[in-house]
């Protein structure tokens, strides 16, 4: 700290950033869609730096009226249960851009979120194609785009498919509510912790017939029926996830008017795991 600062050279190629500029276009023009828009981001923070790379906080949903319940369900249904509805730009992209939301990355990473969840089949090849019974380069190509604009219907998000895969992928609870259809989607592998204390649970809901939106549900809420593919395909030792569970998923069961099959009283203890094979 004591040393005299060097003076810049006289020819100032200390200051020249001609190499570097040039290193990075090429570096650029290099990289697909997904590596160019990261990059172009960790650019603007130094050009920009009172800019800031953080979205800004979800928009509430413009909806008509309430949230559309699923079919057969009650008045009282599910809607009690939600906290709040957010929106993301309905582009193609929302349920990608819904998933990148709550993981806490921001909505304009739902190319990220393509990009892993294809790396988790990939790297898991065998067990997902035996649960998309031979569709695997379908739902691969789902996941293709080749920009970053408005996608065509085949690039939507599609449950229950792309739900196995994100449960798995970020080791989460996946709960989907539509008008058609309600499901819980846990991670197809590894064991539950045995506390539910961490574990994160992500709400999404198919609005409009169209849309895709972040849910923020108040805590206890019912998960709805467990998605038939996770029951069929799941490794053994994923059975706790849903053991640790049975008492919000029979709650689902009683809004809906149906009798739990374990008990004729309302669910609080877990149920035995082999009964989460019933069809």
């Amino acid at each position: 700290m004591e040393c005299e600062l060097t003076q810049d050279t006289k020819d100032g190629s200390e200051l020249d950033m001609s190499t570097e500029m040039n290193a990075l276009w090429k570096r650029f023009r290099s990289l697909d869609v997904i590596g160019k828009r990261v990059l172009k981001s960790k650019v603007r923070e130094l050009a920009f730096p009172s800019t800031s790379s953080i979205c800004p906080p979800p928009e509430k949903v413009k909806t008509k009226g309430r949230v559309k319940k699923s079919k057969g369900m009650k008045p009282d249904g599910y809607d009690p249960y939600i906290d709040d509805i957010f929106d993301v730009a309905a582009d193609g992209n929302c349920g990608f851009r819904a998933i990148a939301l709550l993981l806490g990355f921001g909505e304009e990473c739902s190319s990220l979120v393509r990009k892993r969840l294809d790396q988790e089949i990939v790297s898991h090849i065998t067990p997902y194609d035996r649960l998309f019974i031979g569709r695997i380069k379908e739902v691969r190509d789902s996941l293709m785009i080749s920009g970053l604009g408005v996608q065509p219907m085949d690039k939507w998000l599609s449950i229950p498919d792309m739900g196995y895969v994100i449960a798995t992928t970020y080791n989460i609870i996946l709960v989907t509510f539509g008008l058609t259809f309600s499901m819980t989607f846990f991670p197809m592998r590894g064991s539950h912790s045995g506390s539910t204390k961490n574990d994160r649970i992500c709400c999404i809901g198919f609005v409009n017939e169209n849309h895709w939106v972040p849910l923020r549900m108040k805590d206890g809420f019912p998960m709805p029926d467990i998605a038939p593919g996770w029951k069929q395909y799941r490794t053994n030792e994923a059975t706790s996830w849903a053991i640790a569970y049975t008492g919000r998923l029979q709650h689902w069961g009683y809004l809906l008017g149906r009798l739990s099959r374990v008990t004729q009283n309302p669910p609080t203890e877990p149920v035995d795991a082999m009964s989460l094979d019933e069809p």
